[in-house]
């Protein structure tokens, strides 16, 4: 392990913003960048073991961090302000209708980088505790067969007491989406009392994203997703305040 770990990024950040009016306010952001590192930035304390401590140029890649673009959406909606919004409507009407709050947020992003392996070390005596990456047969990776998310024939085991030339972080993973949404309003009931009613929604559209692939080579599972992001959630609340 050495302390001559390099890191770099850049980006370059868009936001177009729509300030309060009649109630409705937004912001849209965009981001593009590349982060690339040769030590898997891990934060202060942080250790990383290279595969091939003689050639640690060969560990320089992606960072596990890296999203090359991410789109985010923020989107509230106040019912009852402004004449477009119904500011004049009274009555039963007007109670029922009004000072509604809904929130949401979209966020959409590409996938982070993922490395591949290959399950048995075959160097021994090399003091590296984890498993290496295979050899890279120059097959394309995502020309998958069906079912699959990654071509199993691009990776082959490394040749007998050599590396995998496989690149740190070099299969970029699934894509990332999310949406959550939350409505809510204060019922004033008198002046000492009023109700809060919210409802809350994580996952709003059910959609199922992964937050990778199985990189594995001398898996029966290589190619196929893992870890499935988290159902819809609806939450309500009512608070009583006095």
């Amino acid at each position: 392990m050495t302390s001559n770990g390099n890191f770099k990024r850049e980006a370059g950040q868009v936001q177009l913003r729509r300030r309060l009016h009649n109630g409705f306010t937004a912001t849209l952001q965009y981001t593009l960048s590349k982060s690339i590192d040769d030590s898997a930035v891990t934060g202060q304390g942080g250790s990383v073991i290279a595969q091939n401590w003689l050639d640690l140029s060969a560990e320089r890649a992606l960072s596990n961090f890296d999203q090359r673009r991410l789109a985010t959406v923020q989107m509230q909606y106040t019912t009852g302000m402004g004449i477009g919004g119904g500011a004049l409507v009274n009555g039963w009407k007007g109670a029922l209708f009004k000072q509604w709050t809904f929130v949401s947020s979209i966020t959409a992003g590409s996938g982070l980088p993922l490395t591949p392996i290959y399950g048995a070390a075959i160097v021994p005596g090399t003091g590296v505790a984890q498993s290496i990456r295979p050899r890279y047969t120059g097959a394309s990776l995502y020309a998958a067969p069906s079912g699959l998310f990654l071509n199993p024939a691009a990776y082959a085991p490394p040749p007998v007491g050599q590396w995998g030339n496989a690149g740190r972080n070099s299969i970029t993973g699934p894509s990332q989406f999310s949406l959550n949404a939350s409505m809510g309003r204060t019922f004033q009931v008198n002046d000492r009392f009023s109700l809060d009613l919210r409802v809350d929604a994580t996952n709003a559209l059910n959609h199922v994203t992964f937050a990778s692939w199985n990189t594995t080579a001398t898996s029966g599972l290589f190619g196929l997703p893992v870890s499935p992001n988290a159902m819809r959630s609806v939450q309500t609340t009512l608070r009583l305040r006095f």
